[in-house]
């Protein structure tokens, strides 16, 4: 208690971040007459108060201290005027930077001025995305998922630009603006990638602040899920590196390339997450009793980030590495079973591990989902596992049976296996890209059923209305992605596959200091809950008979106009050379 109207203090707890401590300074607009401070006894149900009871009129000039595990504090004011404003400043770094965060922040005591400011940031980010329905519904879905996908990555600086590091130290006047909250396992499917588009400002950002953790952090790894200064150690795969690499290749060059690739490759190459066997063997081994190996998962996942690096490294000139990484991303062969058409469990002597149940979730081998959910994950080489299954007719009647079968999933111990359709399951990330692959097996139709009815039945207005934990903004990026009409299967590949978009008109604003164009606009003539299937398209006036865009068309500015019926035109987006290609040919 510092004085009459200033509380200072920090708050330090233990748990998804073993150690994060906020530090915080709170300015009250009138004097209080009496503070105590109370210890919360939950084991004993009610509150002891402490020793602590500081009076105005006594102590006036000496400062009080008290701390406890689950501490109250409660000020009294025997008469007030006027409504009690309450001020807080809040920092990782210390109390006195709090202190000079609260003053560049908040200087003045206007309640209804910092309400405006932050109403215009919010309207600024929403305001990005102009859609047109007569769904009411719909719209405020639509805004309450760009809505989420605003709350993160989370600044984690102070206004000054100094922020608390891996090592736990202060990093004074840092020249970008450091990011936490790095949910990458879920973000780097589509959340990064739209920030590529609405948050261009945020990327560079982003980037510098993954090379800032493996700078820092003893450990010498990129971020896998990170929060508050702190590597939490959640989920598997590098999935910083195609965040990275998606930057590089949009034409992002705010940060140090030639560092960031370093960065990618020496995380590749350590013998950490079982990455030792998967050098060595050309994947995971299956290993019954071992619940964190997921080995089929693993396996997958380090297949596409090592494809990620095989681009970077070749957009930089690194051709010995890029031959060599793109080696490495075939291996997700060497766990796919062509007699069961599945990604399943192979053991070190080579035999497939038994029992197999596409159904049932084995966390030996897989990462909170089953073999119907993961053996899709191939989002750089899609004609590679089209060719694995068989080819395009058995690839979509594999596809049919996923969406259609029995919803039969057991998954003893893990409770994300929610929103599901057949065997597919939306409510968890690994299935987020399944319903825009017909498109690369020439049924682009199917993609358009399939992700209409995801958008209209997995999500809704209502307070339950998504069904799956959002993961710092992924389950809402796809769908904001999806009500616009397009995909980006493979994260890192600046392809777009387009599906049905829900709302009937949408202008995105461009940031003009990053893209070219003003604006894009995606119209859906004769749209509606019946007619979901494109019957043609026009891009800027000139017929579109491909089932994709590229980044660079998308930030070009212009027109997408998809003319939709009620039932399929087969013929659309069908041929070879009109389905998605690996990569843009800007990046090619």
């Amino acid at each position: 208690i510092e004085s009459d109207r200033v509380i200072s203090g920090h708050r330090q707890s233990r748990g998804w971040a073993d150690d994060k401590t906020y530090y915080f300074v709170a300015e009250l607009s009138q004097p209080f007459d009496a503070i105590d401070a109370a210890e919360r006894l939950s084991d004993k149900g009610h509150d002891t108060f402490n020793t602590l009871r500081w009076k105005t009129a006594d102590d006036k000039q000496k400062a009080r201290r008290a701390a406890a595990r689950g501490l109250l504090v409660r000020a009294t004011f025997h008469r007030a005027e006027k409504p009690i404003v309450v001020k807080v400043g809040i920092s990782a770094v210390s109390v006195e930077a709090a202190r000079k965060n609260l003053a560049a922040e908040i200087p003045e005591w206007d309640f209804g001025a910092t309400v405006a400011a932050a109403e215009n940031c919010w309207t600024d980010l929403l305001g990005r995305v102009e859609i047109h329905t007569a769904d009411r519904a719909l719209r405020k879905t639509f805004y309450t998922a760009l809505y989420h996908v605003g709350t993160a990555p989370t600044l984690f600086n102070d206004a000054d630009g100094g922020y608390c590091g891996l090592d736990h130290a202060d990093h004074p006047a840092a020249k970008f603006q450091n990011y936490c909250t790095f949910s990458l396992w879920d973000t780097f499917r589509a959340e990064h990638p739209l920030l590529t588009i609405l948050q261009p400002r945020r990327v560079d950002d982003c980037v510098n602040s993954m090379l800032a953790h493996h700078r820092e952090f003893d450990q010498h790894l990129l971020p896998l899920w990170s929060l508050a200064g702190n590597e939490t150690w959640c989920m598997i795969g590098n999935h910083s590196i195609p965040v990275i690499a998606d930057a590089y290749l949009k034409g992002f060059r705010g940060f140090d390339a030639e560092a960031a690739y370093r960065a990618m490759r020496d995380v590749s190459m350590q013998d950490r997450f079982f990455l030792n066997e998967y050098r060595k063997h050309g994947y995971v081994p299956s290993d019954a009793k071992n619940r964190k190996k997921q080995s089929v998962s693993r396996t997958l996942e380090y297949a596409y980030d090592d494809w990620c690096v095989a681009r970077m490294a070749r957009a930089l000139g690194k051709t010995d590495d890029a031959k060599l990484f793109d080696g490495r991303a075939q291996n997700y062969r060497n766990v796919f079973d062509p007699k069961v058409g599945f990604a399943r469990g192979r053991l070190l002597d080579g035999r497939w591990r038994e029992p197999f149940d596409p159904s049932v979730l084995y966390w030996s081998d897989y990462t909170e989902a089953t073999a119907w959910n993961y053996s899709w994950f191939v989002p750089h080489d899609v004609p590679g596992l089209i060719g694995l299954l068989g080819g395009d007719k058995a690839f979509t009647a594999k596809l049919d049976r996923m969406f259609t079968d029995t919803s039969r999933v057991l998954s003893p111990g893990s409770p994300d296996l929610t929103g599901l359709i057949g065997q597919y399951v939306h409510g968890n990330e690994p299935c987020h890209h399944v319903a825009y692959l017909y498109c690369y097996a020439g049924s682009p139709w199917k993609t358009q059923q399939r992700v209409r009815q995801i958008v209209s039945t997995m999500y809704s207005d209502k307070p339950d209305g998504m069904c799956g934990n959002d993961d710092c903004g992924q389950m809402s990026a796809w769908y904001v992605f999806s009500a616009l009409g397009l995909y980006p299967v493979n994260p890192a590949s600046s392809v777009y596959v387009l599906g049905s978009p829900a709302v009937d008109r949408a202008t995105i604003h461009l940031d003009a200091k990053f893209h070219k164009g003003r604006a894009f606009t995606v119209v859906a003539e004769s749209n509606s809950a019946k007619n979901v299937y494109i019957q043609s398209a026009t891009l800027n006036g000139k017929p579109l008979t491909r089932c994709w865009l590229s980044h660079a068309e998308i930030i070009a500015g212009g027109e997408l106009v998809l003319k939709m019926g009620p039932k399929p035109n087969e013929a659309w987006g069908r041929r070879p050379e009109d389905r998605p290609p690996a990569v843009a040919p800007e990046i090619r």
